[in-house]
């Protein structure tokens, strides 16, 4: 598998990388312009912009890229005696510089939504234009089935879902099932599972929030951290059919995506 083969499989699967170009070298390198290497992890990598201390400089880079989720250009020192030049010094001898571009390449921001009804349905179909991988979890087959529009699809109890998964930190969930049981089911596995959520949406009124989070704190000995939970959800634009919860929702996660803090997300129309 080459490197755009593997980073159309990693946008088809949720996955996520830093695609690093060599675009510039003056002197000696260890590697050609135009050079290429998609980093996934540090178990994981696809081609090489020269290996040795340059590489590990680079996969050094690249974490960082995959947190922040921005590229950048950066320049590296191949001479530790010329001081002339502005970069990053790496301890090689090879004399020059190499410049690497770092891409950020993924399948957008991961949504999971639990509960194929109405609401969850809804949401699917509002977010259609919007860069979010979206996978939809329900323990009804024949309801979810009925789906389209989504990434993937996922049936089986809610108690162990996505068990063995790696679910990436900063995902969005939203939590919309066909009950409040199973809902607080759900809530408590994503807790449990400690997947490092930035977003945790909850259908549900303020009295049953209150007892759901009453419960989980029994349930699991300590507080969770509720300062990524948010319900009853969605941003208050009025409106209590499944189209307009739907679209408070979206309102909800943008602004989080896009670092709009101080929304006011308590909404009590439900």
């Amino acid at each position: 598998m080459d490197i755009y083969e593997k980073i159309l499989a990693l946008k088809k699967n949720g996955g996520e990388g830093v695609l690093i170009t060599v675009v510039d070298k003056e002197g000696h390198g260890p590697a050609p312009v135009q050079t290429k290497m998609l980093y996934v992890s540090s178990r994981e990598k696809e081609g090489t912009v020269g290996g040795g201390a340059l590489e590990q400089a680079a996969e050094k880079a690249a974490k960082k890229v995959l947190k922040d989720k921005k590229g950048f250009l950066k320049k590296y020192l191949l001479d530790p005696d010329n001081r002339l030049i502005e970069g990053e010094e790496t301890g090689m001898l090879c004399g020059g510089t190499t410049t690497l571009f770092f891409e950020y390449t993924g399948s957008g921001i991961p949504l999971y939504i639990f509960g194929a009804g109405h609401i969850g349905k809804a949401l699917v179909y509002h977010l259609k234009h919007l860069s979010y991988y979206i996978t939809m979890a329900d323990s009804r087959e024949e309801t979810i089935n009925e789906i389209t529009g989504v990434q993937r699809r996922v049936t089986g109890q809610y108690s162990a879902i996505l068990q063995g998964e790696e679910v990436r930190e900063g995902s969005f969930f939203v939590i919309a099932t066909h009950s409040h049981q199973l809902d607080h089911v759900v809530l408590k596995r994503i807790y449990e599972a400690g997947w490092k959520p930035a977003y945790i949406g909850v259908v549900a009124s303020e009295k049953k929030i209150i007892t759901m989070k009453e419960k989980l704190c029994e349930e699991l000995g300590d507080e969770p951290d509720f300062s990524i939970l948010y319900s009853p959800v969605g941003l208050d634009i009025g409106g209590t059919g499944p189209d307009e919860i739907a679209l408070s929702i979206i309102c909800e996660l943008q602004a989080l995506r896009y670092g709009k803090q101080g929304h006011k997300h308590l909404n009590p129309r439900l």
